[in-house]
């Protein structure tokens, strides 16, 4: 697979928010009960904060927007500001295209050893078995499940190899 992963700009705005409503429409076919309202939750202002503040990447195979993903220092739902960790957000692969995370968790696991950081977190649907059995399968372990206005959660942390 050739594949490029960069930080996006804001000229990547219109293709990053078409992979999240094809994303939304194929879950929506597929009986799939997750992100029926992601898009509200998340609205273009979140996404051009996060490219403003260089913690959106892309990936492109090709020259096509294949990917996106925010990594962060805000831990959100974590409420933890002393750990060195990145936060992993608004994870989304185009349609279609497969084996896109090893990409996504290998550049995080560089970009997070480069600045020192000891782990990776993300946070999922607890009632997607599914999502979080393949976050465990990349060696995310679960620390704890949690809740906000929105929805039920798990919590997961991959620790960074020395």
């Amino acid at each position: 697979m050739n594949c490029k992963v960069e930080l996006a700009n804001l000229n990547d705005i219109e293709s990053i928010l078409k992979l999240y409503s094809e994303r939304i429409t194929w879950f929506k076919e597929n009986n799939i009960k997750q992100w029926s309202r992601y898009l509200e939750n998340h609205p273009k202002s979140e996404f051009i904060e996060a490219i403003e503040n260089n913690n959106y990447y892309i990936i492109k195979e090709n020259n096509e927007i294949v990917a996106g993903f925010e990594l962060s220092t805000n831990s959100k739902d974590w409420n933890d500001d002393i750990t060195p960790a990145y936060y992993i957000y608004k994870v989304v692969t185009k349609v279609g295209h497969k084996k896109i995370g090893q990409i996504i968790f290998n550049k995080c696991k560089e970009i997070a050893k480069s600045d020192g950081k000891k782990y990776l977190r993300l946070d999922c649907l607890k009632s997607n078995k599914k999502l979080n059995n393949i976050y465990e399968s990349y060696n995310f372990k679960l620390v704890r499940y949690g809740c906000n206005e929105r929805y039920n959660f798990s919590l997961r942390e991959l620790k960074i190899d020395e």
